[in-house]
């Protein structure tokens, strides 16, 4: 049986222009806000020195906008992949009832694979003009490794499904996940601030592995059909003992970030406590999930917690600074 493509099914009804606009914002997931944490954290933890520094209100904001689009373009760029290798139609089976298909425009065809190109060859454009605007708002004088985790930090996210298929290594997506987390903290904090912290680093990293203990938990859902198009999540190409013993590695290291950051670091003790609810919700995701096998529950208890971990962050960032 022969599968429809996306501009096939679209000629069933006609689609007006307000469809086709809710479909890329669909596909951009620009409104998934924790895809910013880290921007807004590299702006909070910034020197009094380095904020009042000409330029960086404008590059902030522009790094935002870049943020915007590298988001945009990776991931179009997935659903656009998932979409002609069958992976998502499989994954976002009829019989899911806790799926939401809108989410993939291209398989309700809200939107055709010739937008979806011309999307991300629009996004993609956003993140190079919206970088090369922050650094020239900062006269140019950002330290070279900022330059480099924000160049870098894009053209790996694009390669996650696509190019280099970073995600379709065993590992790949968990890494590049975590990383280019990080990078989308320390590349505006650096170009700001001009040189490294160990809590900017410390915090880059914690955001980048909380978000992966929101993915990792998804992909145990999505592992037969990553599995058929050959995408070795940890949860595809290992047994259920490997990615049950990697969420709760995962867990312990956030423990462990937790308590460097709170316990060796300039920032207050009691950075611990504030980060309490979020580690809650974190060993209550690993009883959900490898315990009881409820996957997608475990997948919004990690939302949850990412949510209150940044704003357990908060509090103590604005200590540091007052």
């Amino acid at each position: 049986m022969t599968s429809l493509t996306s501009e096939s099914r679209t000629t069933a009804r006609p689609r007006r222009g307000g469809d086709v606009a809710r479909g890329l914002f669909r596909l951009s997931k620009i409104f998934v806000y924790q895809n910013y944490f880290g921007w807004g954290m590299a702006w909070l933890i910034l020197s009094p020195q380095a904020r009042d520094r000409p330029g960086t209100t404008a590059a902030m904001l522009l790094f935002l906008l870049g943020s915007m689009g590298i988001v945009t373009c990776t991931c179009a760029t997935d659903d656009l992949v998932g979409f002609r290798n069958g992976s998502d139609a499989r994954n976002y089976k009829a019989c899911d009832t806790k799926r939401d298909i809108r989410g993939k425009p291209l398989l309700s065809g809200a939107v055709t694979e010739r937008e979806t190109v011309r999307f991300i060859a629009c996004a993609a454009s956003v993140a190079v003009l919206a970088g090369i605007g922050a650094f020239w708002a900062l006269d140019w004088r950002a330290p070279a490794v900022a330059y480099l985790l924000y160049g870098v930090g894009f053209f790996l996210s694009v390669q996650y499904s696509a190019g280099l298929r970073l995600s379709y290594h065993r590992g790949g997506a968990e890494t590049l996940l975590c990383l280019a987390t990080t990078a989308g903290l320390l590349a505006p904090y650096l170009a700001v601030e001009r040189h490294w912290s160990s809590p900017a680093v410390l915090v880059g990293l914690l955001l980048g592995l909380w978000l992966v203990m929101v993915s990792s938990y998804s992909n145990v859902n999505d592992a037969d059909g990553d599995r058929s198009v050959g995408r070795r999540t940890l949860a595809a190409s290992t047994g259920p003992r490997v990615y049950k013993t990697a969420m709760a590695v995962f867990f312990l290291a956030s423990a462990t970030l937790i308590c460097v950051l709170g316990l060796a670091t300039r920032w207050p003790w009691w950075t611990l406590l504030t980060l309490l609810p979020a580690t809650a919700l974190h060993a209550a995701q690993l009883r959900e999930g490898p315990l009881r096998g409820r996957w997608l529950s475990a997948r919004k208890l990690g939302l949850y917690a990412y949510d209150l971990g940044f704003l357990g962050l908060l509090a103590p960032a604005l200590y540091v600074l007052s």
